[in-house]
Formats: C-alpha cells, sequence, structure tokens
C-alpha cells in the first residue's frame, strides 16, 4: 500500500470512529453519575410569587425517598389570595436512566396504588408567558371514597418536556432506547405535578382553572430550577 493510499485509509477510519466514540460515550458515567443542581430546589423555587405564597412543606419520609430514589423534591402547598391551595411535587433526578427505571413515578401507578380510581385524563398545552415557552401537561381525575382529586403532570428529561411519563409513551421509549447518547452525561429525569383536591361544589373545570393558574406563575422558575 502506497503511503498516499495509507493516509486516505487512515483518515476514512477516523471519520467513522470519531462520531462513533461520541455515540457510545462511557456508560459506566451514563449509569452512574449524577448532575448536580445548582441550587437545591427549596431554594431556586420561590416559596412567594406573585399571588400565591407557601402554605405549608410536606416530607416525603426516609423511606419514601429510597422507594423514590430522588436526588432533590420539593412537596409544598401554596395558597393564593384567595385562599385557594394547590399541592406542587417536583422531583429531580441526576441521572436519567434511574429516572427511566422508577415507573412508579407515573401518576397512574402511585395513586391507584394509594386507592384512588382513575376516572379521566385529558391531554393540552399551556402558554408559560415568563419563559416563552409552550408545556405540554396531562391532567388526571382521580376519586376515592367520594373524595376528587385532579393531578395535572408533566415531565422533563433531559431538554425535552412530556406530557405524560415516559413509561406511558412506548413508541418514546423504544426510540430513546434506540438513540445512542452523544456525550457522557448521565442526564437529568424531572417529574412535576399540581394537584387540587376538588371540593365539594367545586367542578374539574374550577380545578383546572386553578392548575393553569399557579403553573403559569411558577412554571419558568419550574424549568429554569432543574438543568
Amino acid at each position: 500500500m502506497t503511503p498516499q493510499r495509507a493516509l486516505v485509509v487512515a483518515c476514512v477510519i477516523m471519520a467513522i470512529a470519531l462520531p462513533f466514540s461520541f455515540a457510545v460515550g462511557d456508560p459506566v458515567d451514563r449509569l452512574v453519575g449524577t448532575v448536580e443542581l445548582d441550587q437545591p430546589l427549596a431554594v431556586a423555587i420561590p416559596t412567594s410569587l406573585d399571588e400565591w405564597e407557601l402554605a405549608r412543606e410536606n416530607e416525603l419520609g426516609e423511606r419514601v425517598e429510597q422507594i423514590t430514589k430522588v436526588d432533590d423534591y420539593i412537596s409544598r402547598v401554596y395558597r393564593g389570595r384567595d385562599g385557594a391551595e394547590v399541592l406542587l411535587y417536583v422531583a429531580f433526578h441526576g441521572n436519567k436512566e434511574r429516572g427511566l427505571q422508577t415507573y412508579y413515578h407515573n401518576a397512574t401507578v402511585c395513586y391507584p396504588a394509594a386507592g384512588w380510581d382513575l376516572v379521566g385524563e385529558e391531554f393540552e398545552t399551556l402558554t408559560l408567558h415568563d419563559a416563552a415557552r409552550q408545556l405540554p401537561v396531562c391532567r388526571y381525575r382521580f376519586e376515592r371514597s367520594g373524595e376528587r382529586l385532579s393531578v395535572l403532570t408533566f415531565f422533563r428529561v433531559d431538554g425535552e418536556v412530556l406530557d405524560q411519563s415516559p413509561r406511558n409513551k412506548p413508541f418514546w421509549m423504544l426510540a430513546e432506547r434506540l438513540s445512542p447518547p452523544i456525550d457522557d452525561s448521565p442526564g437529568t429525569f424531572v417529574q412535576v405535578q399540581v394537584v387540587v383536591r376538588v371540593a365539594a361544589g367545586m367542578s374539574d373545570t374550577d380545578a383546572a382553572i386553578r392548575q393553569v393558574r399557579f403553573l403559569q406563575t411558577f412554571g419558568g422558575s419550574i424549568l429554569q430550577a432543574v438543568p
């Protein structure tokens, strides 16, 4: 083989191998690494914003934290000036793979496991004016012994926002598994729930309006709090 031909072959091999090396990356870092937040969620997400202020903090408890394997979370009840209350739950995983494996993050799993019956779901897209973006969300309706809950959810996997848990999206999961990662980052997995208890005399529409009102106020702050 002439020196010129050997150089051409070497260049071709490098051209093929270089993007492949980026695609494969380091599987150990992706599996066991953790992305750190710039600030804890409790600091990054305001306790008071516009008409809403913190009413109380909830704790998951050590056992639940171990089961859910969250790297950080907040569970807060906010109260509006009119007395309306919403529960905001944000769970952060600094490793996408660990987040994807925790299937019970799915609202359609954890609420029925607690005795709630799923009686309806609907999808919509909200406009977050302060963040200048649209946000796909799913709203579930649950009932239990005469009580009703409206649970609005969205998930953020790396930079992609999903209205439901990836576990409810088999085609998304398939595409995710078939797409080679482009770097060694472990990625991130975030779940957000905005929960309203539908009191007597309150309609599902009233609950939905409250959730939208809250999320349009806090949505930008939530997205900025997570990578």
